[in-house]
């Protein structure tokens, strides 16, 4: 893909006194603005503690007050341009702001792998030096990670963790086989008596969804409710839909439905309402798009598992900037005391229509710049 199709196919936000060209060269960028105006502590979906989060963002911002972050080139790169990371674009487009870089996004519209090869080969040979990303298929893409390493860009996973063998520094995201477990522990809540659950999913390969398909199964270990198929919309939120319908009307004593891709809950709550099953058929969803708010409403999702793609995407900015600035090891050194178990954890909640309002309060802010 060439440079000016790739620009064209961003979202880019100026910040500062960054001007851009029509070409993408950058014509001027001032050094870092002190003081910024921070994103509050307080801004955090219900029922998280994100202090720990907070005080990375403080540590990484005092490193870098007084230097110079003019050549700091990073973007963040989506695995699917869905609405789930409408909320991550912001967060980027915040820590932007409070660093005085660009911020700078782009993802494929339909999750293709060989366009998320393609942007990590164009990015990693005109200039970039910074890269937080969710990862489509971490194995088959490993070596394109790592050649992008190697030729300076600085690494962060987001999202979805990726092998040791991609020299990502750190993973920052959700404890995917945790929100797996409270899926399945909301289901089995659902289900006192137990039944037949279906999963939806957009992938069988990209490391979160496996993840959490198997803390799904963990959770409902010694329980009555049984998972009978697995569907792969491969992405697609239209075979999503198709999904959802087949299995309704497929199997007669279907009590459930898991959807782990951000569109997979509303498809399921759209089929279940088509065929009258509200009531009859639980959806347990992820994340907070416009249709799973919807579903909670009128009682066609159950519960949804919520995550902070926001986070992911400001502090995914912070981290690669400053290692661009600070280096790998002293941003390492930093990181330490907010990890857990090697990872930045972003948490996991669970949303239903008694602080559905807390969230919506919570969007409204982030939306607003903080």
């Amino acid at each position: 893909m060439k440079k000016t199709a790739l620009l064209a196919l961003v979202g880019l936000f100026v910040v500062g006194t960054l001007t851009v060209s029509a070409g993408g060269q950058k014509e001027s960028q001032t050094a870092m603005a002190a003081p910024a105006q921070l994103l509050a502590s307080t801004v955090h979906p219900p029922t998280f503690d994100d202090s720990k989060l907070f005080g990375l963002r403080d540590a990484l911002y005092n490193a870098l007050q007084g230097k110079n972050l003019s050549k700091v080139n990073t973007w963040m790169v989506v695995n699917i341009l869905a609405t789930y990371w409408v909320a991550g674009k912001e967060g980027d487009a915040q820590a932007a702001k409070e660093l005085g870089i660009a911020a700078q996004y782009e993802g494929p519209p339909q999750g293709q792998l060989s366009e998320q090869v393609s942007m990590y080969q164009t990015l990693a040979s005109t200039g970039a030096n910074g890269l937080f990303t969710s990862v489509i298929d971490p194995t088959s893409e490993a070596t394109i990670l790592n050649n992008a390493v190697s030729k300076g860009v600085n690494l962060v996973a987001i999202d979805s963790p990726v092998p040791s063998s991609v020299n990502s520094l750190v993973y920052v995201g959700t404890p995917n086989y945790a929100a797996g477990q409270a899926a399945g522990a909301a289901m089995a809540n659902a289900l006192p008596q137990g039944g037949d659950v279906a999963i939806l999913t957009g992938s069988l390969t990209a490391e979160n969804a496996l993840q959490r398909i198997a803390g799904f199964k963990a959770a409902l270990a010694g329980t009555n409710v049984r998972v009978v198929t697995v569907q792969n919309d491969n992405g697609s939120a239209a075979t999503a839909s198709s999904n959802a319908s087949s299995v309704i009307a497929s199997m007669s004593n279907l009590k459930g439905i898991y959807g782990v891709y951000s569109y997979d809950g509303p498809a399921a709550a759209v089929a279940v309402k088509s065929k009258g099953e509200i009531g009859q058929i639980n959806v347990i969803a992820d994340d907070s798009e416009p249709g799973t708010i919807a579903g909670l409403k009128d009682g066609s999702v159950t519960a949804s598992i919520i995550q902070q793609p926001y986070m992911q995407g400001y502090l995914g900015a912070y981290i690669t900037a400053a290692m661009e600035v600070l280096g790998k090891q002293a941003v390492a050194n930093i990181l330490v005391p907010f990890e857990t178990d090697g990872v930045i954890s972003t948490g996991v909640g669970t949303l239903t229509q008694a602080n559905l309002s807390a969230d919506e309060s919570y969007n409204s802010e982030i939306a607003a710049g903080g």
